[in-house]
C-alpha cells in the first residue's frame, strides 16, 4: 500500500512537472517528462491521461503522425474501459490534429463521431467544444451557414456554464470567445459586415478581459500555480533565496507563455475586424487594428500566429489531476 502511494506520488509529480513545462513552451523537455511518467503508470486511466498529453505535445511540435499515434493509443484504451467522456475529448483532439494537418474531411469525420457520443451521453461540455471545432472547419471550407448553426449552439452551452458556474470561468470565457470569433468570421465572409463587426468587437472585449484576468492571476499568485509541486521541478534548490528567485523566474516565464497564446487569439480577432472595416470603407479604423495586430504578432512570435490556440493550457485542462 505504501509502495503504491509512493508510486502514485511520483507519477503525479512527473505529470504536473510536464504540464508546467508544456505551458512554459518547453515542449521537448515536457515530452521527455511525460515519457518517463508513461513508464510508471499503474492504471488504464493513468495511461490514457499520459498518452493524451504526449499526443498533444507532439501536435504542438507539429509532428502530427506521432501525435496521432499516441492519441489513437489513448482512444483505444478509453474505448476499452468505457470512459465516454475521455473518448469524446480524444476524438476531438484527433479531429483537431487532422485539421492542423489540413485534412479537413478526416477531421470532420472524427468531430462527427465525438459529437454523436457526446450527444448520446448528454455531455454538454463535450458537445460545446466539438461544435466550436466544427465551426472552425466549416469556416475553412466556406460552409458559413453550418458554422453559424454549430457555433450559436456552442455559444448557448458555454453561456449556460458561465451563468451556473459549472465550469471554470476562464475556461468558459475562452470557449465563448472561440464561438463568437467563428460566428463573426462567418458573418464577415457572407457579407453581413455590421453583424460581423458587432460580434467580433464583443469577441475582442472578452479576449482582452481574458488576457487581463490571466495576467492578474499570475501577478497575485506567489508561485504561479501550486507551491506543492515547485520542489518537484527544482529538487536541488534548498536555499530560500535561490528558491524565491527560481519561483519568480518561472512565474514570469509561465505567465508570458500563456499570455502570448491568448494575445495571439486577440490579434487573430483584430485581423478579422481590420478586414471588416476595410470592406466597409472605414480605412482609418482598419489601419488602427492592423497596427495593433502586427505589434502583438511580432511580440508573440511566429509560432503563436500559426497555431490555433483553442487547446486550453495544461494547467486548466488537466487541473483535476492536481488534487
Amino acid at each position: 500500500m505504501v509502495s503504491t502511494a509512493i508510486h502514485f506520488a511520483e507519477l503525479k509529480q512527473l505529470s504536473q512537472a510536464g504540464d508546467r513545462l508544456f505551458d512554459l513552451g518547453q515542449f521537448e523537455i515536457a515530452l521527455n517528462t511525460f515519457q518517463e511518467a508513461l513508464k510508471i503508470v499503474l492504471t488504464f486511466e493513468q495511461q490514457i491521461n499520459i498518452l493524451n498529453r504526449i499526443g498533444l505535445v507532439y501536435r504542438r511540435l507539429e509532428k502530427y503522425d506521432c501525435a496521432l499515434k499516441y492519441l489513437n493509443l489513448a482512444l483505444e484504451l478509453a474505448q476499452e474501459i468505457g470512459d465516454q467522456n475521455q473518448v469524446v475529448m480524444i476524438l476531438n483532439d484527433i479531429g483537431e490534429t487532422y485539421c492542423l494537418s489540413i485534412e479537413y474531411s478526416t477531421a470532420l469525420r472524427y468531430y462527427a463521431q465525438a459529437l454523436e457520443i457526446a450527444q448520446y451521453f448528454s455531455n454538454l461540455l463535450g458537445i460545446g467544444i466539438v461544435l466550436n471545432h466544427l465551426g472552425e472547419v466549416y469556416n475553412l471550407l466556406g460552409l458559413f451557414e453550418k458554422t453559424l448553426n454549430c457555433c450559436q449552439k456552442s455559444l448557448e452551452i458555454f453561456q449556460q456554464f458561465e451563468r451556473k458556474s459549472e465550469l471554470d470561468k476562464l475556461a468558459s470565457q475562452i470557449n465563448i470567445a472561440t464561438a463568437l470569433h467563428n460566428i463573426g468570421e462567418a458573418y464577415l465572409w457572407i457579407g453581413r459586415y455590421s453583424q460581423a463587426k458587432e460580434i467580433l468587437e464583443l469577441t475582442l472585449a472578452i479576449r482582452q478581459k481574458i488576457c487581463k484576468v490571466t495576467l492578474n492571476k499570475f501577478s497575485k499568485t506567489p508561485d504561479s500555480l501550486d507551491k506543492k509541486i515547485f520542489h518537484n521541478n527544482y529538487p536541488n534548490s534548498k536555499k530560500s533565496s535561490q528558491t524565491n528567485q527560481l519561483l519568480q523566474q518561472e512565474k514570469i516565464c509561465l505567465s508570458q507563455s500563456i499570455i502570448s497564446q491568448y494575445e495571439a487569439d486577440l490579434a487573430n480577432t483584430m485581423n478579422l475586424i481590420e478586414k471588416v472595416y476595410r470592406l466597409m470603407g472605414q480605412l482609418r479604423k482598419a489601419e488602427k487594428y492592423s497596427q495593433q495586430k502586427l505589434e502583438i504578432w511580432q511580440s508573440c512570435g511566429e509560432k503563436y500566429v500559426i497555431y490555433n490556440t483553442y487547446i486550453l493550457p495544461f494547467y486548466l485542462r488537466f487541473r483535476c489531476h492536481y488534487a
